[in-house]
């Protein structure tokens, strides 16, 4: 992948131990509720499979619009692969975005939107860019919840809202075709896939207005918690500064050949 971010929790691995059996998942599941940047990225997560997942429409919407043909029928899903193929190989563009939130959010509603423009058009090949144009937003979309929940979770709880990751990625889509089964049985597969386009819009923007801190937060800082104990560098750091000091004594100009940017080390820029 094209420039992927480094992923840690910026907390030591000396927190306290996840606590085992239902204590601890009562644990993440309070983390949940009270982390509104990660609660706010699976809630939109689950607004965009519940309610517009559109595989089980693609029978219908085949019969209804493009002839029954299964060769249209087997595009439908190859679209959706190749959008999502496509946006994966650049997704270190958007990881690296300042507000990964937004990023999120707006990944969501291009994908409700594509959908509903599929279930509008008559033209396959239109109807199969919309695919495209939906599987490249999903991966936006899901890359950039994966990021959020791995940047804002203790790594004592990475386990925890993993699972919870899990559940939201495998039950959504199914309660989704689910969803879209039934109303289509109803009125159309047509529809279901506009309205069920349209509800996952609604249902994102609800989800930023409700969640602040998910739709203006921006990434933490790029310098990096030092989760080594005190004796594994201190000593070496301790040491060069007692070096820069005596040879600031000196008169040496510049503080020594050996004064990196803003009095450290040469080799620390005080960057990641």
């Amino acid at each position: 992948m094209l420039g992927l971010p480094k992923t840690l929790s910026g907390r030591c691995a000396g927190g306290a131990a996840a606590r085992p059996g239902l204590r601890g998942v009562a644990d993440g599941l309070v983390f949940l509720v009270r982390t509104p940047v990660v609660r706010g990225a699976l809630l939109t997560d689950l607004a965009a499979t519940v309610l517009s997942m559109p595989v089980s429409l693609f029978p219908l919407v085949n019969a209804e619009r493009f002839g029954g043909d299964p060769r249209t029928l087997g595009l439908f899903l190859t679209a959706i692969a190749v959008g999502g193929v496509v946006a994966s190989l650049f997704s270190g563009t958007f990881t690296r975005s300042p507000r990964p939130g937004l990023v999120m959010l707006g990944g969501s509603a291009v994908w409700g939107l594509a959908l509903a423009l599929f279930g509008l058009v008559s033209q396959p090949w239109i109807g199969l860019a919309c695919l495209a144009l939906a599987g490249a937003a999903d991966t936006v979309s899901v890359v950039s919840r994966s990021t959020i929940a791995q940047l804002h979770t203790p790594r004592e709880l990475l386990g925890r809202v993993g699972a919870a990751e899990q559940i939201v990625g495998q039950a959504g889509p199914d309660i989704g075709n689910l969803r879209g089964g039934l109303l289509a049985d109803a009125t159309s597969g047509a529809v279901a896939l506009v309205s069920g386009g349209l509800l996952c819009v609604g249902a994102v923007a609800l989800v930023a207005a409700g969640t602040p801190a998910l739709r203006t937060h921006r990434m933490p800082g790029h310098r990096l918690t030092d989760c080594r104990t005190p004796g594994a560098n201190g000593g070496a750091h301790a040491g060069a500064r007692k070096r820069t000091r005596a040879r600031d004594t000196t008169g040496a100009p510049g503080g020594g050949e050996t004064d990196g940017p803003r009095g450290l080390p040469i080799g620390h820029t005080g960057k990641k």
